[in-house]
């Protein structure tokens, strides 16, 4: 798959999920659960602003480096979150897959 449809796929994922994170209230509820209630408004707005970063660094590849360490570090916290609070692999995944997009477009965007 090339690059840039794994840039398209990843920043338009976090643009969702920022919105959700923000508005939606399963995922109000969730941030509770894993104890992050009142970092979820700066969670949002990190995951939308580097969600954009994704797409608009499309031919600014130091955007889309910073974007994707940003969000490779997050899916990493969410990673580590999941297992703290032991949810099951099927609910961890997500984080999981999305450590590894990320860190593939940031490995990737450093040799560009």
């Amino acid at each position: 798959m090339k690059l840039s449809n794994i840039r398209i796929f990843c920043g338009t994922s976090h643009l969702i999920y920022g919105i959700l994170t923000l508005f939606h209230p399963f995922y109000i509820a969730e941030f509770t659960r894993y104890g992050f209630s009142a970092m979820r408004i700066l969670i949002g707005l990190v995951q939308l602003i580097c969600g954009a970063g994704l797409l608009y660094g499309m031919g600014k590849f130091k955007i889309s480096l910073i974007s994707a360490a940003i969000l490779a570090a997050m899916m990493a916290g969410a990673l580590g979150t999941r297992i703290n609070i032991q949810d099951s692999l099927i609910q961890s995944l997500p984080a999981l897959f999305y450590l590894l997009l990320n860190s593939y477009i940031f490995i990737k965007s450093l040799k560009l």
